[in-house]
């Protein structure tokens, strides 16, 4: 029995406890007590066997009980029999009143705790460092969110259904042991041990198939991801059956594993009505041998025929518990883990946007990978003065990007300040990134209309038209949205679909001036287009030179022309900075 609930058993519980929060454990606390009530009420419905069946097989059977015969009188047997019955019934009543009230207690909570959890893990990921997600996959991230719905199946139920079942059975064994000692102790000793046969039998199975379906539920995610969302290339080169293929692979092993742990639930059902019907033989065995009458056979045999008919849906319980409790084991743990990693600091701006008035410095900057070998980064100082345009240019590797995500408060520095007119931009990382637009080389397009993919992530009520409009006109794409039916309800397809190259990137370039920021940061923003379209694009982002604070990613020279100022980088290092002319005299980056 120690080995049955063994503190590696209870190591999901734990894990599981930690995850809930000062409130969740109360209630917790709370259905424990409730669960004492609800043993009271089974064992109280058992215990009402022998007297019902007492007064069946024995007319005199009240007068054992002297409290009882003065209270009922002279009543006639039959309507003793009627009372006896009537009391015996309206128990089993309130019992199972009770015990529906409380499973939907139960049930809530679980449900609860899960919405919670799936939020609470969805939040946490929005606030990881951005390193973070470059080092993990999306596909393992959104599978975490979706297991936390297996929180309340395989860890908040079963952790609840063992301990209401186990005080169940232990009462119930109680007042078996108390009626007849040596057949209690006995059928309860079989059952025990077969048993605790069955999970040593399961328990390694079960733990290896729970480790197994995480696995396969990323790699299906993961196909699927891949799958359509580079179904142009899927199309063109005809690899439908090959990623159909390996979705499929994980799809049946996954399924494979549901269906055994589905077989292994079923069967101690049908465990323990062998063992229930093998017991109720060696009872009968027992109290022969002891020379029992057949009126006293027959009360305890009922009363052990009808324990057993509780035990046995509770023993079962009680194992696909621990069994529920192991196979979720790997989705407590994963959860444990996710929910223990740090997430970026926010500190929180108590005051209004301060715009970016003298100049961005990078001082003695330096920046490592947590898995490169060296430095991305190698001690750059650089100072960029408010209203001024500048260009970073560098060979692919160069460390453009990286820099630029410095800049932007998405990458620590390994060492080294970035200040913004001389505070330092970690003081309030907030403030600052609420003073820059960024367009990035591929824009992220959400299947919505064009007013919620220029004002991203805001709710519509919060959507300001007039600075839609305004940003759509700086970006140069107004006309062409007043020529759509839908005007600004037009909706645009996942990724933008229905846009142009030109059209995608200008509503990037919308969304990033949405909220008038003071510097505008370009990364490679132009790299896919062509050049007469990449030519009308920066043609838009020069209108704004001297309005605001420019820095540009460039790809091909002529996106960074009309900078002041450029900064050619190789291997992490800054090795020339000069004038447009100065530079591209000694220097061609790989577009040309």
């Amino acid at each position: 029995m120690t080995k049955f609930v063994s503190s590696e058993r209870l190591a999901p519980i734990r894990r599981l406890w930690q995850m809930l929060v000062p409130r969740e454990r109360k209630i917790i606390v709370l259905l424990l007590l409730m669960t004492f009530v609800s043993m009271f009420f089974e064992t109280l419905g058992i215990g009402l066997i022998i007297p019902a069946v007492g007064l069946l097989t024995k007319p005199d059977y009240v007068t054992s009980f002297p409290f009882i015969n003065d209270l009922v009188g002279d009543l006639s047997r039959s309507n003793l029999i009627l009372l006896g019955m009537g009391a015996l019934v309206s128990v089993y009543v309130i019992k199972n009143i009770f015990l529906v009230f409380f499973l939907w207690i139960q049930s809530l909570f679980g449900m609860k705790i899960q919405m919670r959890l799936s939020r609470e893990l969805f939040r946490k990921y929005l606030h990881l460092p951005y390193i973070s997600h470059l080092e993990n996959n999306s596909a393992t991230l959104i599978r975490n969110i979706e297991i936390c719905g297996n929180v309340s199946r395989y860890g908040i139920e079963p952790m609840m259904l063992l301990i209401t079942e186990s005080l169940v059975l232990a009462s119930i064994v109680g007042l078996l042991i108390v009626v007849e000692p040596l057949g209690a102790i006995s059928a309860i000793s079989i059952l025990g041990i077969a048993t605790g046969l069955y999970q040593r039998a399961t328990k390694t199975r079960i733990k290896r198939w729970s480790q197994l379906q995480i696995e396969h539920m990323s790699s299906r995610f993961q196909h699927m991801q891949q799958g359509l969302g580079g179904i142009k290339d899927v199309i063109l080169l005809g690899r439908e059956r090959e990623f159909l293929s390996q979705y499929e692979y994980h799809n049946v092993k996954n399924a494979e594993i549901s269906r055994r742990f589905s077989i292994v639930q079923q069967l101690p059902r049908m465990w323990m009505e062998t063992l229930a019907v093998s017991g109720l033989g060696l009872l009968v065995f027992i109290m022969i041998s002891q020379d029992q009458s057949v009126d006293q056979i027959l009360p305890k045999l009922a009363l052990f025929g009808a324990a057993a008919f509780r035990l046995m849906p509770s023993a079962s319980r009680i194992l696909n518990s621990v069994q529920n409790l192991s196979y979720g084991r790997s989705t407590i743990d994963t959860l444990s883990t996710e929910f223990g990693l740090s997430e970026r600091e926010l500190p929180v701006n108590n005051f209004k946007r301060i715009p970016l008035s003298v100049s961005l410095a990078l001082n003695n900057i330096n920046f490592q990978y947590p898995t490169a070998p060296k430095l991305s980064i190698d001690n750059v100082s650089l100072t960029v003065r408010c209203g001024e345009s500048v260009g970073f240019v560098g060979t692919s590797g160069a460390g453009k990007s990286t820099l630029v995500d410095i800049l932007l408060g998405l990458l620590r520095p390994s060492s080294g300040t970035v200040c913004v007119d001389g505070s330092n931009i970690y003081g309030n990382l907030r403030n600052w990134q609420d003073q820059l637009g960024y367009v990035p080389q591929s824009i992220y397009l959400t299947d919505d209309t064009l007013r919620r993919n220029v004002a991203f992530g805001l709710a519509d009520e919060e959507i300001s038209e007039s600075a839609v409009w305004r940003a759509l006109e700086v970006a140069q794409l107004d006309v062409f949205i007043k020529t759509l039916p839908d005007l600004l309800d037009t909706v645009v397809g996942e990724r933008g679909v229905r846009l142009s190259g030109g059209q995608r990137q200008r509503i990037g370039i919308a969304r990033a001036l949405y909220h008038d920021p003071s510097v505008l940061v370009l990364d490679e923003a132009t790299s896919s287009l062509d050049i007469e379209t990449e030519h009308g694009v920066m043609e838009a982002v020069n209108l704004l030179h001297g309005t605001k604070t420019i820095i540009i990613v460039a790809h091909r020279l002529s996106t960074v022309e009309y900078c002041d100022r450029l900064y050619r980088l190789e291997d992490g290092r800054i090795v020339q900075e000069g004038s447009f002319s100065e530079v591209v005299g000694s220097f061609r980056p790989d577009g040309k």
